[in-house]
């Protein structure tokens, strides 16, 4: 199959939905399909200094007399595309309407089923609790891909040779590719007025905007932090942490396949169904951010990692739950849509 990716990352949208798409290509690549990213410029720098990056990218590409729809559509069909995955809150129900046709499939990633009708033949929402989002109503002819078996990791979530709980020390503090509030200076700022000994590690991605004043503070505190920037090892580093302290979101399901105990963070209101249903699980706790200060929240993850049985238990749940291969899933519905097409031309 040849499919077509049109998403977007950037400071502004951070970059989760370009994550998510990276793990479905990696998935499919791996399995003999072809991947194309038709994206910005400005998306285009994040991700080509990816050494885990797979797919071509296109520019994208239009003027005052071609909306981006319409050129969209053209490149899938000279591509001769069977697939296009759509991924950004930006994509509104006119823009996916625009984009039907008979020549390839519309894939949507979604979250929260709130922008109308979604004009797809396939629904993609990893959320365990995603079913009761009554895609019938949005995507009545749309084969769902819904459910945790549909959560989409990148192939070094897949690899992880160890996770046991001896070889892990240390707090990791990550909150996005972009980080819009600032939390990652904020928080250690409020973690170094306690002069912590606790060996640190802070993540920050690729669309951070404050890198020079974060690089300052580290450099002048005296807490023991290494700092990863654009961090391309997630895995490993996640895998050998006893704590995170993490914005809720994609990466839960990361900190989920490592079975390391975590404090989500909501940023964003498309994250709270997730971050409940995790939370079920007893490998997390679920913070609010507009309900906490950032003394507050270091406060919590103190008084958590004070608690080391605590700390145990909640690894021991997470490794109950299977790390799942949810992009394999949803590669091979894709293929089995387009052979039942084939088949009936």
């Amino acid at each position: 199959m040849r499919i077509v990716f049109r998403v977007e990352g950037d400071p502004n949208i951070g970059l989760g939905h370009v994550m998510r798409c990276l793990a479905l290509a990696q998935s499919l690549i791996s399995s003999g399909h072809t991947a194309v990213f038709l994206m910005s410029k400005s998306s285009q720098s994040f991700c080509q200094n990816r050494f885990d990056w797979v797919g071509d990218i296109l520019p994208l590409i239009t003027n005052e007399a071609q909306d981006e729809a319409s050129w969209v559509q053209l490149q899938c069909i000279e591509l001769k595309a069977d697939w296009l995955v759509l991924d950004g809150y930006q994509f509104t129900q006119g823009y996916r309407q625009a984009l039907v046709t008979h020549h390839y499939r519309l894939a949507i990633f979604d979250d929260i089923n709130n922008s109308g009708n979604l004009y797809a033949d396939v629904v993609i929402n990893g959320v365990s609790n995603g079913g009761a989002l009554n895609y019938q109503a949005t995507a009545p002819h749309a084969q769902l891909a819904v459910g945790k078996g549909y959560q989409v990791l990148r192939q070094e979530f897949l690899q992880l040779p160890d996770r046991s709980w001896s070889r892990r020390r240390g707090l990791t503090l990550m909150f996005g590719g972009s980080d819009p509030h600032n939390l990652t200076l904020s928080v250690l700022e409020a973690l170094a007025k306690y002069h912590v000994a606790i060996p640190i590690t802070v993540i920050t991605g690729a669309a951070y905007r404050n890198l020079n004043e974060l690089s300052k503070f580290i450099a002048s505190c005296d807490l023991p932090v290494t700092h990863y920037h654009d961090c391309h090892t997630m895995a490993d580093v996640l895998a050998n942490s006893c704590l995170a302290l993490s914005a809720a979101g994609g990466s839960q399901f990361e900190l989920l396949a490592c079975a390391t105990p975590a404090i989500l963070l909501v940023v964003a209101d498309n994250q709270k169904r997730a971050s409940e249903e995790a939370k079920k699980q007893g490998w997390c706790q679920v913070l609010n951010h507009q309900e906490q200060t950032s003394e507050q929240l270091v406060k919590h993850c103190l008084a958590l990692w004070g608690d080391a049985d605590a700390l145990f238990s909640m690894h021991q749940h997470a490794m109950k739950q299977a790390v799942i291969d949810g992009a394999k899933a949803i590669g091979e519905l894709m293929s089995k849509i387009t052979s039942s097409t084939e088949s009936n031309l």
